[in-house]
């Protein structure tokens, strides 16, 4: 008896093994095979599957065809095919590409920018997004102020939108290391410890090369479906707030919404006077503008 239940045991885990080896072969042949083929064996999109890195894309006639991130946006700026949510929201690894890849997409991002300048509502959600991210990981401010203030144009529109946000001046003038620090004698260009150790590095360029595009209203019905779907959304702000240059050329068209998020936030303000503190070209600046205000006086 044992030995009959010993043998239907072992029967019972190869069955198991044989089915897990035919499900991943399954899976193995599908990836191999091109869409069209999949598609003619099963006509349902949920079952299409691409090659590791590829985005599903419907085409105008209906068959699917697999192409690389960066050939994405531009088929379907050309008509080639369309955004479609849900086939993007089954596969929450080709949606993360797509949302990477549009963040590091220069003229995409500038004219998403130019959109939330003009929508207040849009412009709130982002900033509120940013804010409780930030809250939840101190780290990521450092992508936003190491890009301001690290360039002279940036970090000098900075310093005049602190002096203007009243709740940061007072923040300042009770902050007892700032106020010893900006009468500080101003360090010489090239003097050891100059440079900032907790600056990000990254890149003025956009990481992948940026494309122009033809049909704004494409990309405008791709936007909107971010735009309208809450989580969809702040998945993209992470990405955003993730990557120092894309920060970089944001702030370049809207510092002072972002700037005034975080100096509106109690701790995110004290933590911002800490990480300015221990940025040393922008000290040199603020005591350079205040030796020219006291001049002036």
């Amino acid at each position: 008896m044992k030995f009959i239940l010993l043998n239907f045991y072992f029967a019972f885990l190869l069955l198991i093994a044989l089915s897990i080896s035919m499900i991943s072969l399954e899976n193995s042949f599908a990836q191999n095979m091109s869409p069209h083929h999949q598609w003619k064996n099963t006509a349902d999109p949920d079952t299409i599957t691409c090659k590791s890195g590829h985005l599903l894309l419907q085409k105008n006639d209906g068959t699917p065809t697999c192409v690389m991130p960066s050939t994405y946006l531009k088929l379907i700026d050309r008509g080639y095919g369309n955004y479609d949510s849900s086939i993007m929201s089954n596969r929450p690894e080709m949606m993360n590409q797509l949302m990477q890849n549009m963040v590091s997409n220069e003229k995409l991002m500038h004219h998403w920018h130019e959109m939330m300048q003009k929508n207040p509502i849009i412009m709130m959600n982002t900033m509120n997004d940013w804010v409780s991210q930030m809250k939840v990981n101190p780290e990521l401010m450092k992508n936003i102020l190491g890009p301001m203030a690290s360039d002279p144009q940036l970090r000098e529109k900075m310093i005049q939108a602190m002096k203007k946000h009243s709740n940061m001046e007072n923040s300042l003038k009770m902050h007892s290391k700032w106020m010893d620090s900006v009468h500080h004698p101003m360090m010489k260009s090239g003097m050891h410890g100059s440079s900032c150790l907790w600056c990000p590095n990254y890149q003025i360029n956009s990481i992948s090369p940026s494309i122009g595009f033809s049909n704004s209203d494409r990309m405008m019905g791709i936007m909107h479906e971010f735009w309208v779907n809450s989580g969809m959304s702040y998945d993209m702000h992470q990405l955003m707030i993730q990557n120092p240059s894309h920060m970089s050329k944001m702030s370049e068209q809207m510092m002072n919404p972002i700037l005034d998020s975080i100096m509106d936030d109690e701790d995110l303000r004290q933590q911002m006077i800490e990480l300015l503190l221990e940025h040393p070209e922008f000290m040199n600046s603020i005591r350079h503008s205040d030796s020219e205000t006291n001049t002036d006086n």
